[in-house]
């Protein structure tokens, strides 16, 4: 199991395999993406209470979360990618994300700059 990754709680083979892709700390993506990928899994996790992961997989949390707020077209290849990544992925699974994906985003390396 690895640790690198901040995930606080523990990984699976399945965030092993997001991480083998992208990077131990999700370097390989860009602070939009981590953006995108952070309302997918919200919605996910959201939908999750009424589907389980089969009826209701990341892929479609994409399309219901993205879909209304972003132009299809720009929606960037790597998030389509990561759902397929993801596909079954558990509630804990996709919180542990979430909390990485947050920690990323304000103090790590998505942060927004600013002077």
């Amino acid at each position: 199991m690895r640790t690198d990754l901040v995930t606080y709680y523990g990984q699976t083979p399945t965030i092993d395999q997001l991480v083998d892709k992208y990077g131990v700390y999700l370097e390989k993506l860009d602070r939009e993406t981590k953006l995108l990928l952070r309302v997918t899994l919200s919605t996910y996790i959201v939908m999750q209470q009424e589907y389980t992961p089969t009826e209701y997989p990341v892929s479609t949390a994409l399309e219901d979360a993205l879909c209304e707020l972003v132009i299809p077209d720009s929606i960037p290849q790597d998030l389509y990618d990561i759902c397929s990544v993801l596909n079954g992925l558990t509630i804990d699974e996709a919180e542990t994300i979430l909390e990485a994906l947050q920690h990323q985003i304000r103090w790590g390396n998505a942060r927004q700059v600013v002077n």
